[in-house]
């Protein structure tokens, strides 16, 4: 059997719409896996042009990315295919910008098998990298500010074939309004790749603190006292179970029928000492209670109670420092 032809190979991937980075984000290259290919992730640089700024991508990129995306007919910001500046001070001083799209280089060559893979992989790689960025900095990148339609995948891929070089084409439409700049650090920034690349999800109750978030953010303030309630839960439940680790299996077992909604796990973590936040069940349990037997919307106040004593308990269970 013949081995399969490898070519070279490059590709630009969407960011999550309106992320802010610092300037220690310029220019930065960071290692991940998509799709089992291993890669490096470069964000754009950017210089003063005229009385704008234009994108830079290193030198040994393989084929004139900004160029290209500039003449898509169907490219939302055409001016600006890498992203925008969004705050400098002066020509030479960039304080902040948000980058629409990374470059992705391939660390070896491809077949054009790999090449359909990694193109494949880019949204739910993305989609998972987004949860990461939510998680770990707090923020809501879901906001009905930003609207984002999936066409395809949210990624273009580029095989040198020589002069039939191929593009495994993706598109994804955004309309955005800018936050607040992301709070992560470069070195974060990294691990946040390696959990991805890794395809680790963080501990489900940040994802439903997450969904808390994004929900009370549209208004639904019943959901996202559930969704609170059931993050709280979690972070409960996994203080009872650190104390059970060790003990007789049938009185692991026995508490863990007993022990497992929000009232008896508060019960049986003071009764073994444990130091609690105070008031869950009131901001937490009572809340869900009426929210689930009487159907009732909590107002924004109650609701946003709800997810603040939730983050607290699911701090202490799965810190927030801890998840790199």
């Amino acid at each position: 059997m013949s081995t399969p032809r490898t070519y070279a190979a490059e590709g630009v991937i969407d960011l999550p719409p309106a992320l802010l980075f610092g300037p220690e984000f310029l220019g930065l290259r960071k290692r991940a896996c998509i799709g089992g290919i291993d890669v490096t992730l470069v964000f754009p640089d950017f210089e003063a042009k005229g009385h704008g700024f234009e994108p830079i991508l290193p030198r040994q990129a393989r084929i004139d990315w900004v160029g290209s995306l500039k003449t898509l007919p169907d490219e939302d910001d055409p001016g600006h295919p890498f992203g925008r500046v969004t705050a400098h001070d002066g020509p030479k001083e960039i304080i902040e910008f948000s980058p629409a799209r990374l470059l992705l280089r391939p660390r070896s060559h491809l077949t054009l098998a790999e090449a359909r893979r990694l193109h494949a992989a880019t949204d739910d790689w993305t989609d998972q990298l987004q949860t990461w960025i939510e998680v770990i900095t707090r923020q809501d990148l879901r906001e009905e500010k930003v609207k984002v339609e999936h066409v395809g995948a949210g990624a273009w891929v580029w095989v040198d074939k020589g002069k039939e070089g191929k593009i495994f084409r993706g598109r994804r439409e955004i309309t955005l309004s800018f936050g607040e700049k992301l709070q992560v650090t470069a070195s974060q920034w990294g691990k946040i790749l390696a959990k991805v690349s890794q395809d680790i999800f963080p501990p489900e109750a940040h994802i439903f603190l997450r969904d808390a978030r994004y929900a009370d953010n549209l208004g639904r303030r019943r959901r996202s006292v559930l969704d609170s309630a059931t993050a709280a839960e979690l972070g409960l439940a996994k203080l009872r179970d650190d104390l059970l680790r060790g003990t007789d299996g049938r009185v692991a077992a026995y508490v863990g029928r007993e022990a497992r909604q929000i009232g008896g796990l508060i019960e049986f973590l003071k009764a073994m000492g444990r130091e609690l936040p105070g008031k869950i069940q009131q901001e937490v349990g009572e809340p869900r209670n009426r929210a689930i037997h009487e159907g009732r919307e909590p107002d924004a106040e109650t609701a946003r109670a709800a997810l603040a004593k939730a983050e607290e308990i699911v701090d202490v269970a799965f810190p927030l420092g801890s998840l790199l």
